[in-house]
């Protein structure tokens, strides 16, 4: 028992050192993303490791500096600060502390699925262009040279010259590097590999170096902060609440193994880890994959690893300032384009046309409209794209008309199978619940399978798991118009959600519930006894 007590903890020892080295190249060179110093950065990302720690559940989460949410957060803050002459730090701070008091609301709301509005294609979109943006961010710092903005309007209005090859070489010998470790062991922090030797070739090269680096807190200050601010930054904060929810469930969801990850708790730590973060100075975090990953390759058992992730975070900076300092700014440069090119994964979009090409256009759209219109539009942009994908699904859901199979029991869609149909009867399911989008679709297409012949027409509603008050108003007009025609109309697996709400409204009484049938055979049956036998 000792002993693997022993080889728990060294496990453990083993990935806060394996991840607090490879977080520091993250946080210095993520850092830069949102806008604040290396130094800030570091320190920072120990407080939403501690939160995490202390409230989440995951055993290899690593909370901290993230690309994507720290370039939505200098977008965020971009147009604030200069509006309300708002300072930096204060910007973001305040950013960080709107973001965890929404999902704190959130939390208390029990609203964690909130984060399912982002679908697959959505994502991949999103990744996509988010990956585009980084790099373009980049460019000044790879090439050494001055760009007129971080937007594609911006590279083509700089004037351009040669661009400082050594720089550029920098760049790319930690983007190689960090792949070939990426290929060959995932254990390896590949990134940090890179920056070592980087800054090892960089040495006798006069170019921009990081400089020297600490521990310290960003310094708040008050002014230009009034109500008016903080309400700019609101829907900012929101879009980045819902990213970084989904950032966590996502990589929560990856590496959660047979159990369902509770998106409460996940929701109530990140939302601690953000108010925390905030409170020092801090700007928003989220969730990273690849250091999770790495936690969960290094045999972590416990989230309590981000201890030891601490410990190397904070004598990094006492141990070696002068070699940190030494770091180019161009190989941090690099890692964040290696963290960009991540994002993009091929393989999602090549399935992703294989499987439909209605999703992988919505996945374009997203990457595009966020490459063009910015951060947080493209946000705003994608969750109404997948709202509006959801929506499209549930108006025009699909519909059959049932049959029996030979050898095959119950009842199937005569589309699928070569099924046979009762003379005088015809079995219609709906695969939807009935609202007010596709009621009248759900009326036509009932209208639609009934034929001269028909006597009785049966509605399987298994799947019609809700109904609306438009749905129940159709629903009573389609029991009106079959009997004008001479239709009798019955229901089979009704469910008493809605039994209750048909009887409220009246429309029961209406169809009568002596035609409303518990299972599919026993109305198929009760039809073939009443006009058959």
């Amino acid at each position: 028992m000792a002993a693997d007590h022993a080889l728990t903890s060294w496990r453990n020892v083993v990935a806060g050192i394996s991840v607090g080295a490879y977080l520091i190249p993250q946080a210095m060179a993520y850092g830069s993303l949102a806008g604040v110093s290396p130094s800030v950065s570091l320190t920072i990302s120990v407080v939403p490791l501690a939160a995490y720690m202390l409230l989440g559940r995951n055993p290899y989460m690593s909370l901290g500096p993230e690309s994507a949410v720290a370039l939505m957060a200098a977008a965020a803050v971009t147009p604030v600060a200069s509006a309300y002459a708002l300072p930096w730090t204060t910007a973001l701070a305040v950013t960080s502390v709107l973001v965890g008091i929404i999902l704190a609301v959130g939390w208390l709301l029990k609203a964690s699925f909130l984060a399912d509005l982002l679908s697959h294609p959505i994502l991949v979109g999103y990744l996509t262009g988010v990956a585009v943006l980084m790099i373009m961010s980049q460019i000044g710092k790879i090439v050494d040279y001055p760009v007129d903005g971080e937007t594609i309007s911006g590279l083509f209005k700089t004037s351009w010259l040669a661009p400082n090859w050594q720089t550029v070489g920098i760049a790319a010998l930690v983007v190689v590097i960090a792949y070939v470790f990426r290929v060959w062991s995932k254990r390896i922090p590949g990134p940090l590999i890179g920056l070592i030797v980087a800054t090892l070739v960089a040495l006798p090269l006069e170019i921009p170096k990081t400089g020297p680096v600490s521990l310290e807190l960003p310094i708040l200050g008050l002014e230009g902060l009034s109500l008016e601010a903080v309400a700019a930054l609101l829907i900012p904060a929101l879009s980045i609440a819902v990213v970084s929810f989904t950032d966590v469930m996502v990589v929560s969801r990856a590496f959660a193994g047979k159990a369902q990850p509770d998106s409460g708790m996940e929701m109530r730590a990140l939302a601690a880890a953000q108010l925390a973060t905030g409170v020092v100075g801090g700007y928003p975090m989220s969730a990273s994959s690849s250091r999770t990953a790495l936690a969960h390759a290094s045999g972590s058992t416990t989230r309590f690893y981000s201890l030891f992730v601490i410990a190397v975070i904070v004598a990094g900076p006492l141990l070696i300032p002068g070699v940190i300092a030494q770091v180019p700014v161009a190989a941090l440069a690099g890692v964040i384009v290696y963290a960009a090119l991540t994002l993009v994964q091929p393989s999602e979009w090549r399935a992703l046309v294989k499987f439909r090409m209605a999703e992988a256009a919505i996945a374009a759209a997203c990457a595009v409209s966020v490459v063009l219109f910015g951060i947080l539009p493209g946000v705003i942009i994608a969750i109404a794209l997948s709202i509006a994908e959801f929506m499209a699904r549930l108006a025009r859901p699909h519909d059959g008309v049932l049959g029996f199979v030979p050898n095959m029991a119950g009842m199937h869609d005569i589309d699928d199978y070569t099924a046979t149909t009762v003379p005088g009867l015809v079995v219609f399911r709906y695969d939807a619940p009935l609202f007010f989008m596709n009621a009248y679709d759900f009326f036509y297409k009932v209208n639609d399978a009934v034929a001269p012949d028909t006597e009785v027409l049966i509605l399987n509603m298994e799947a019609n798991v809700e109904l609306d008050t438009t749905a129940l108003n159709v629903l009573q007009e389609l029991h009106d118009q079959l009997e004008s025609d001479g239709v009798a109309l019955w229901l089979a697996r009704v469910k008493n959600d809605v039994l209750i709400p048909m009887q409220d409204h009246g429309v029961a009484a209406v169809i009568g519930e002596d035609n409303m049938y518990p299972t599919l055979p026993t109305a198929v049956e009760a039809y073939r006894k009443r006009f058959i036998s």
